[in-house]
């Protein structure tokens, strides 16, 4: 079947992998914090988003949608086929800046349900992505 020495060397083998899963695992910038958080329902629109990260990644897309209202959607949506929302135009100077805390300024927001779409890339070239939603309720 299998000598000594072939399970050694399967046991060091193994000892290896879980050395390096850790520190591969760990290379990446998953998002830590953000503010707004995901799903938060806002009283006043923030004038920017903040986002933390576990480690040091710079931003390289980002994408803030007004997600439109029911009736919008099912109104656009039948007539045009999208009717998903309309694009919040952000300006780019908080791009490609590499750092755990990462800024984005905006311009005025109005009430409505928002989606941010973002894309980093870590320190160790990986990219990143997620997303989050907030509301503004205005009151």
């Amino acid at each position: 079947m299998f000598s000594g020495e072939d399970i050694n060397i399967f046991k060091n083998l193994l000892f290896a992998i879980f050395l390096i899963l850790p520190i591969t695992a760990n290379s990446h910038s998953p998002l830590a914090s953000s503010s707004p958080q995901n799903g938060e329902t806002l009283n006043a629109p923030p004038t920017e988003i903040i986002m933390v990260f576990k480690l040091p990644a710079k931003l390289i897309k980002v994408n803030l949608t007004k997600l439109a209202d029911k009736q919008e959607k099912r109104l656009l949506g039948g007539l045009f086929g999208g009717g998903d929302g309309e694009l919040v135009t952000l300006g780019t100077s908080f791009l490609m800046n590499i750092g755990v805390r990462q800024m984005i300024p905006l311009p005025s927001l109005a009430i409505g349900d928002y989606s941010l779409d973002w894309r980093a890339m870590g320190e160790d070239g990986h990219v990143i992505k997620g997303g989050l939603t907030f509301k503004i309720t205005g009151g």
